[in-house]
């Protein structure tokens, strides 16, 4: 890898490499039985363009997929599990709307259901609006009419 790769992806693995590393490791051994440090042995058949195929497309449950996406809390995040999680809370939601629209408006009202977050939520609860802005207003405003009943 010194003179780069003819085939390429040379510069492209040598940055996953740096940046995923302790991830990018177990993943290739885990999902394909390839060993990176062979990358560095001539004749191994194992060449830069070979590993980048390989990564590119490393399956969704992957721990370097999970870390490119934004970390940690993207591990195990299959389109299967927020297929499940969405169909999950959809179900909740509907049930609640459902006792909801039913219930004595005497009564206590119901409380509304937990959801289960996903990490795509986690993040957009992070977001913060600043003081001021048109999306801070609207924000503050939704929230005092939420209180209010």
């Amino acid at each position: 890898m010194v003179g780069g790769d003819p085939a390429g992806g040379s510069i492209e693995v040598a940055r996953l490499i740096d940046e995923y590393g302790d991830t990018l490791v177990p993943d290739l051994l885990e999902f394909y039985g390839v060993d990176i440090r062979h990358l560095f042995v001539d004749g191994s058949g194992v060449t830069p363009r070979f590993v980048l195929d390989l990564i590119i497309h490393l399956p969704s449950k992957s721990r370097t997929v999970a870390m490119r996406r934004g970390g940690e809390e993207f591990s195990g995040w299959t389109m299967e599990r927020y297929l499940a999680v969405g169909t999950y809370n959809t179900l909740q939601q509907l049930l609640y709307s459902f006792v909801r629209a039913n219930s004595d408006p005497k009564k206590h009202k119901p409380r509304p259901p937990e959801m289960i977050p996903t990490p795509v939520d986690k993040s957009k609860q992070k977001t913060t609006h600043k003081p001021g802005s048109f999306a801070g207003i609207a924000l503050a405003a939704l929230n005092r009419k939420k209180r209010k009943g």
